[in-house]
């Protein structure tokens, strides 16, 4: 079952783990790997038949930064010739019987990276082995060590390209103790000991290459953190899974949490195809790294990660390892089917191991996770809006007086009359700002104007450099901050002008700089309700419909205030009348009833009886 978990300031979408194995309190294991030799016995000849190993128990890496020897990087290897062999990093024992264990502690100069380089590793040399560190034990029936036989020569790295990309590199690893040759060949996947979060689940340590994802199923949350982008969460199965996303046999469950575009209409949310890269910033075509997180007491694991089943003993911490996902590519495409998607992905743990896999025409039933009901947005936009400006002449500037103390100016780029581009009706972008600027501006301030916080009819929240919310006027039209496109009309000659698509604005900035006062440019920077974005820059004329040397007043002066609007409001902030504040018979035509009337920077409550 998915859930959402808001840790400190950063909420993101969480898989749950089984419920056992959050109730399980765990050993906090270190990072660090604990290398141990054997001492104490003396030393015993091995038997001198060549022998092979064909069990990589062990594959760790240390960065230089992490190895203890400066400038070397480390690599460090526990093989054996038995399947069932252990090897704890925590205490550096080892649990075998009847078996060869060959322990390889390898240096090689720093910028190797990862990969075990080949070559021939001396006791001394630039590809070195750690003598001390270095050994072949053999354990009899009772489990029970020789005290181990030291590495006589060199240990040789050959390694064979893999054949495809979705196949390994094989390595051989020779050496000699005591006169016999021990030989390993095949893959060979490090974990890189210094990197990583994990510090309760048991961890996938070995490439997962060329997986076949069958199946899918999609959880969209929606804004998460007010991030303006939509999240959702994709599983990719390569095995049967339930409604809930929990394996019903063994397979993987890749778990990918990404951030694509939001949807207004939630029912309708689904992929969006493109190419996804891993970030931190809930940015749209992005994914979130994998960690362990500590929740009430509870280690959680979020982010993108891969889960999976390699048995079915009924105990989480048998059936069940992990990996997290910390780097890479997830490329999302249509399907030949349609409502089915092709997934590629290309990705690399937090421990250095690789994730590859495709799917083919899946489809992904999604499940709305979203939070509802939490505002009453006033848009049908379903995308984001990128403001297209070709066909504006100029702008306009209207001054709608001093409101609250403040000067209010009314700026439109584009027209919903087509003053524009009148041979070509409609299929156009209209974006309205209300600007509040100090009290007494003859023209609009530069700077940086920010949408207030709530409605516009909450006088305490009028200020300088503020946007005001979009609200309806009188007459039912939007106004305000408010973006509308036009229709494209098919019959131009009957110039009709119809909106197709509309937002209120909610939140968001617009810069406002000039080269002189006929000349403005903004850059704007705004959101609906839902959290698409309204975007684009304006950088032409602007046209004054106002006289700005007739702006003179400050704090309100007479002949300033008979040229505001009065408007009339009930007592739940419905507009009813904006008129001349010279017009007396405005309120004598309203019915009984208490009203609010707002002028320049007066608001006065007035009964009409």
């Amino acid at each position: 079952m998915k859930k959402s978990l808001l840790i400190i300031t950063l909420l993101v979408a969480v898989a749950c783990l089984p419920a056992t194995a959050q109730q399980l309190v765990k050993k906090r294991t270190s990072l660090s790997l604990v290398k141990k030799r054997a001492f104490g016995l003396p030393l015993k000849a091995v038997d001198a038949t060549p022998q092979t190993l064909s069990n990589v128990v062990l594959g760790a890496y240390y960065p230089a930064s992490a190895s203890g020897v400066d400038g070397k990087e480390n690599y460090y290897l526990v093989l054996a010739d038995k399947a069932d062999v252990t090897y704890s990093i925590t205490e550096g024992t080892i649990t075998a019987t009847d078996a060869h264990v060959a322990l390889l502690d390898l240096y090689a100069p720093e910028g190797n990276g990862i990969s075990l380089p080949t070559g021939t590793f001396t006791a001394d040399g630039d590809l070195q082995y750690d003598a001390d560190l270095s050994c072949l034990l053999t354990y009899d029936d009772k489990g029970k060590d020789d005290g181990g036989v030291d590495i006589n020569g060199g240990v040789t790295v050959s390694k064979t390209p893999a054949a495809s990309e979705n196949e390994n590199d094989t390595y051989t690893v020779s050496f000699t103790a005591d006169g016999v040759t021990y030989v390993y060949e095949g893959e060979l996947s490090l974990t890189n000991m210094a990197g990583g979060s994990s510090s309760v689940y048991p961890q996938i340590t070995t490439d997962m290459k060329g997986l076949q994802f069958t199946g899918g199923l999609a959880f969209y949350h929606g804004n998460l953190m007010e991030s303006n982008t939509g999240n959702m969460i994709i599983d990719l199965y390569n095995g049967s899974h339930n409604e809930n996303g929990g394996l019903t046999d063994k397979g993987v469950d890749l778990c990918i949490n990404l951030y694509n575009r939001l949807f207004g209409d939630a029912s309708k949310a689904t992929l969006v195809p493109g190419t996804y890269t891993v970030a931190r910033n809930f940015k749209q075509f992005t994914f979130f790294p994998g960690m362990e997180v500590d929740y009430m007491g509870i280690t959680m694991i979020m982010g993108t990660y891969v889960k999976r089943r390699k048995a079915m003993t009924g105990s989480d911490d048998m059936d069940y390892d992990y990996c997290y996902i910390a780097d890479g590519t997830v490329v999302i495409e249509e399907g030949d089917v349609e409502g089915t998607f092709n997934i590629t992905v290309d990705l690399t743990t937090d421990r250095g191991h690789k994730v590859t896999g495709s799917g083919k025409n899946i489809a992904f039933p999604v499940t709305d996770l979203s939070q509802k009901g939490e505002k009453d947005v006033d848009s049908n936009l379903e995308n984001d809006v990128d403001l297209n400006f070709d066909r504006v002449d100029k702008s306009r500037i209207y001054s709608l007086g001093v409101q609250n103390g403040v000067q209010v100016f009314s700026v439109d780029l584009g027209s919903p009359s087509g003053k524009d581009d009148p041979e070509k009706m409609g299929d156009q972008d209209l974006l309205r700002m209300e600007f509040q600027a100090p009290e007494g501006s003859g023209y609009l301030p530069e700077g940086t104007y920010r949408l207030m916080e709530e409605s516009h009819l909450w006088t305490n929240l009028y200020g300088p450099y503020q946007l005001t919310r979009g609200y309806f006027d009188d007459l039912g039209g939007r106004t305000g901050t408010v973006y509308q496109h036009f229709m494209k009309c098919e019959y131009p000659g009957e110039h009709w002008w119809v909106v197709d698509s509309f937002a209120t604005v909610y939140s968001g900035t617009v810069g406002v700089s000039r080269t002189d006062n006929d000349h403005y440019r903004f850059a704007i920077d705004l959101y609906d309700g839902h959290g698409f974005k309204i975007s684009g820059v304006y950088d032409k004329v602007m046209e004054y419909h106002y006289d700005p040397a007739s702006i003179t007043a400050i704090k309100g002066v007479a002949d300033d205030r008979q040229r505001q609007p009065m408007r009339i409001y009930t007592l739940d902030g419905q507009l009813l009348r904006s008129v001349d504040a010279t017009n007396t018979t405005a309120v004598s035509a309203l019915p009984a009833g208490i009203y609010v009337v707002k002028s320049g920077n007066t608001t006065t409550k007035i009964v009409k009886k």
